[in-house]
């Protein structure tokens, strides 16, 4: 049985430091395109950064942006009803902060570049990454999760997420909302295949056939080994690791 669909996180795990699509990744991308397998990025990235990435790959033309807020395919965007307007995110993020005493510092507040030293992004993918509108990116004190989550859960409707570098608020939508979806969508059979790195992974991980993990420099994160104890865990980390294993993937399937 061949694989249905691809997903796929991008920062920290299709793509390397610097948010660079590495030339092995390239490589089995477009030996996905040519078994016309859809390649569907999973991300918390900004819908416009979403449609750049979707360009670059080629592969489906369909993709989840803000951490599940919304898909975009080819027949348009589509924004699920739990989305919460980032207006609405940065008041309730500015009053924890202020309750709690915490120096809170939003991705749209951080210097271009202290953002690019944090993510690699220059010049128009640094204004890319800051034109959010479902989903509020943020920098909080290292030991405040606890008080962030204790604020953030007497309020209706958003939910906090931990990501690979940054905190993101957002309404109660989940990366693994778009799965299901994006099956629909397709209509293929075969296993349905996710990569990720990060504890934001976690869900859509578990909504798929076949889990990967991609670590970090240090090994993969813990707290998603917990949470996918059936997962495999790519070689190395970034596009190299996402290349192996995913070889590996097709490779079972051709024997």
């Amino acid at each position: 049985m061949g694989i249905s669909v691809l997903f796929t996180d991008l920062d920290g795990t299709l793509l390397d430091a610097g948010g660079r699509l590495g030339p092995r990744a390239a490589e089995v991308v477009t030996r996905l395109r040519a078994l016309g397998v859809p390649v569907v990025p999973v991300t918390s990235k900004s819908e416009n950064e979403l449609r750049t990435w979707l360009g670059v790959l080629d592969a489906g033309g369909t993709g989840v942006f803000e951490n599940g807020a919304g898909l975009v395919t080819p027949a348009g965007v589509q924004v699920l009803p739990a989305a919460v307007p980032v207006a609405r995110l940065r008041r309730i993020l500015d009053g924890a902060a202020r309750r709690r005493g915490l120096r809170i510092l939003p991705l749209d507040r951080i210097p271009d570049p202290a953002l690019a030293a944090l993510t690699g992004l220059r010049g128009d993918a640094i204004d890319q990454a800051r034109r959010r509108v479902w989903d509020l990116p943020f920098l909080a004190p290292d030991g405040s999760g606890d008080a962030l989550e204790d604020e953030i859960g007497r309020v209706r409707n958003v939910r906090l997420v931990r990501g690979g570098i940054f905190w993101h608020l957002c309404g109660r939508h989940d990366k693994a909302d778009a799965v299901p979806r994006v099956c629909d969508l397709f209509r293929r059979s075969g296993r349905t295949v996710g990569l990720g790195d990060a504890p934001n992974d976690a869900r859509f991980l578990a909504a798929v056939d076949v889990a990967v993990v991609l670590p970090g420099e240090s090994g993969p994160d813990a707290r998603l080994l917990a949470a996918l104890p059936g997962a495999r865990v790519a070689p190395a980390p970034g596009g190299e690791g996402w290349a192996a294993a995913v070889t590996a993937l097709l490779e079972e399937e051709a024997a």
